[in-house]
């Protein structure tokens, strides 16, 4: 079936697969699955019997803007993944947006502020 997914929550997931590589493996504890994250292609299985559940593909990049919502088609291979699919794509990005926030914390005395203002000179100036 025809779908289209929250510019944000696409967004988000894109930016998690660019920058933590792919493929991605996100457990989304409060649904009980798991979603098998790639550029082109998402699979949610159950946690508890691996199977698929449901896959979203086919996203429609070719959009003008990046606030646009993306279209994509969206399989169901469960008789209750059709409860699940409207849920799992902000969840997906709020967990990939947590994972990105760990990532780019810098540990304590790591992290160096490099002055782009000239230094003044010490000593004489020559002319």
């Amino acid at each position: 079936m025809s779908r289209t997914i929250d510019a944000a929550c696409y967004n988000r997931v894109c930016l998690a697969v660019a920058r933590l590589g792919e493929p991605l493996e996100v457990e989304i504890a409060s649904l009980r699955l798991t979603v098998h994250v790639e550029r082109r292609l998402w699979v949610a299985r159950s946690l508890i019997n691996a199977i698929p559940l449901m896959a979203w593909l086919d996203f429609d990049v070719a959009r003008s803007a990046l606030h646009e919502p993306v279209s994509c088609r969206v399989h169901l291979y469960h008789f209750h993944a059709g409860l699940l699919m409207g849920h799992t794509p902000q969840l997906l990005a709020g967990v990939l947006e947590d994972r990105l926030s760990r990532r780019q914390r810098v540990p304590t005395g790591m992290a160096r502020v490099t002055a782009l203002t000239r230094r003044p000179l010490t000593g004489p100036r020559s002319p």
